[in-house]
């Protein structure tokens, strides 16, 4: 599992996390497929081409994006936000002098789409009809968890603009057992023109909007929300086959039946034999 997932599962054993952050700020899923009796696709524990854990698998053209408002002091969950900070204001990493490239200001909730290495010069995936806003061959901090395959090497990296999301009260479950009712958005976005593309991992961030402190002392917070490498979604090509990807495993029935007919088979060819 993801080390900051494993992180949040060992801090709720301890009784450290209330019902109220049980579901993620950030998830990223889509249609249950078939077979599956949920809404959602369920979350696979590991899958191959490309390596992966706890990821959802898709061979549709739509991604769900849930975006949840923790409390009370939030006030926005996308962009910017009245006086709070743009993009550009956030720091992504230690370096205090490294802040997301201007070309990300004015732009809501982000979708970071991860794609094989040494295809950005033929993709020309679409979200929502629209194509990207900003690419790049290396992440370079833009993502701080980086997992497989969230990762240089494996992938180049593809920004989408999807907007912030409204507060709707009990809009969002957790997208991997549909249970919960945390208040937010979920948007539904359509994917396409995935030309020769094999697979595409798709990941979210956001500026999260908080109102702290009172009276006179009320100020405006702005942090940077991202889904931490759980909860999101990799899209393979149809009939793609291997490790869950595009094509579908047997059912155990049909595994079964196709054993009885070859026995079968055996069997007949035995007795020709012997005849």
């Amino acid at each position: 599992m993801k080390v900051l997932k494993n992180a949040v599962a060992a801090a709720i054993g301890l009784g450290l996390i209330g019902a109220a952050h049980a579901i993620n700020v950030l998830q990223v899923g889509a249609p249950a497929g078939l077979g599956d009796a949920g809404k959602y696709a369920d979350y696979q524990a590991n899958t191959t081409n490309p390596t992966e854990t706890d990821t959802a698998i898709t061979s549709s053209g739509t991604v769900y994006v849930a975006g949840t408002y923790q409390n009370n002091s939030v006030l926005n969950l996308g962009g910017q936000f009245g006086t709070g900070g743009d993009w550009s204001s956030i720091q992504i990493s230690n370096n205090p002098s490294a802040f997301f490239p201007t070309e990300f200001n004015g732009k809501g909730a982000i979708l970071v789409v991860s794609v094989p290495d040494g295809s950005l010069a033929t993709v020309g995936l679409k979200v929502g009809g629209v194509s990207y806003f900003y690419s790049s061959a290396t992440l370079s901090n833009l993502f701080p968890n980086n997992h497989d395959p969230l990762k240089d090497g494996i992938s180049d990296f593809l920004f989408y603009d999807i907007g912030s999301f409204t507060k709707t009260v009990g809009a969002v479950p957790n997208l991997a057992d549909e249970t919960g009712a945390a208040d937010g958005e979920i948007k539904t976005l359509t994917l396409s023109d995935f030309g020769s593309l094999a697979w595409a991992h798709f990941d979210a961030m956001a500026i999260e909007t908080s109102e702290q402190g009172g009276g006179s002392n009320v100020r405006i917070v702005t942090t940077w929300e991202n889904n931490p490498g759980s909860h999101d979604l990799t899209w393979k090509k149809p009939g793609g086959g291997g490790g869950g990807g595009g094509g579908n495993a047997p059912e155990p029935g049909s595994l079964a039946l196709l054993g009885v007919g070859l026995a079968g088979l055996a069997a007949r060819l035995r007795s020709r034999r012997t005849a």
